[in-house]
């Protein structure tokens, strides 16, 4: 499934060598236990998205869990990991172009209780280049993160391509 998702019942029975029923009910399974997800994915490659992926140190339980619900909201990040060295939080993030990146990393940079440790950013990813994005068909005028692209000076400047949550964003999707 993860070449094709929407590969027939039929021919998934007949490539594994299982009835039909029997792969209904493994799939009907593993779907409602949340094991696995059929997720519609955008392939960050052929858009050719950059990524970066950020250290942070939230300086305390309380600002780590603050840190983890506003990074949950925001539609640029696509992992989150809490590791268990001084940078306590390790988020993926993706963007149109390494300026909306630079952008979004600075946003990062002023959240307050938090640290900025290290920042690897590259291209799209060599395996695993389809994630499921938030695209957001209805935009507001206020970013998840509370922020306003509208207002800021990276956006105004054309650094950045803002927010895909907004109705100023500029960027394909």
């Amino acid at each position: 499934l993860r070449g094709d998702a929407r590969k027939p019942v039929l021919q998934i029975s007949k490539e594994i060598g299982v009835s039909r029923p029997t792969v209904i009910n493994r799939l009907g399974r593993l779907l409602n236990s949340n094991i696995l997800s059929l997720d519609t994915c955008i392939n960050l490659g052929e858009l050719n998205f950059k990524t970066s992926l950020i250290a942070l140190e939230a300086k305390g339980s309380e600002a780590r869990q603050e840190l983890e619900k506003t990074l949950a909201a925001c539609p640029r990040v696509l992992m989150l990991l809490r590791p268990t060295d001084k940078a306590n939080m390790l988020i993926l993030i993706w963007g149109e172009d390494q300026n909306t990146l630079n952008s979004t990393i600075e946003t990062f940079r002023s959240i307050p209780d938090t640290n900025l440790v290290y920042v690897f950013s590259s291209d799209p990813p060599l395996f695993t280049s389809s994630f499921s994005l938030n695209v957001f068909p209805i935009k507001g005028d206020v970013a998840p993160c509370g922020k306003r692209c509208a207002e800021c000076l990276c956006f105004l400047e054309g650094q950045c391509v803002g927010c895909p949550a907004v109705n100023v964003y500029k960027g394909p999707l």
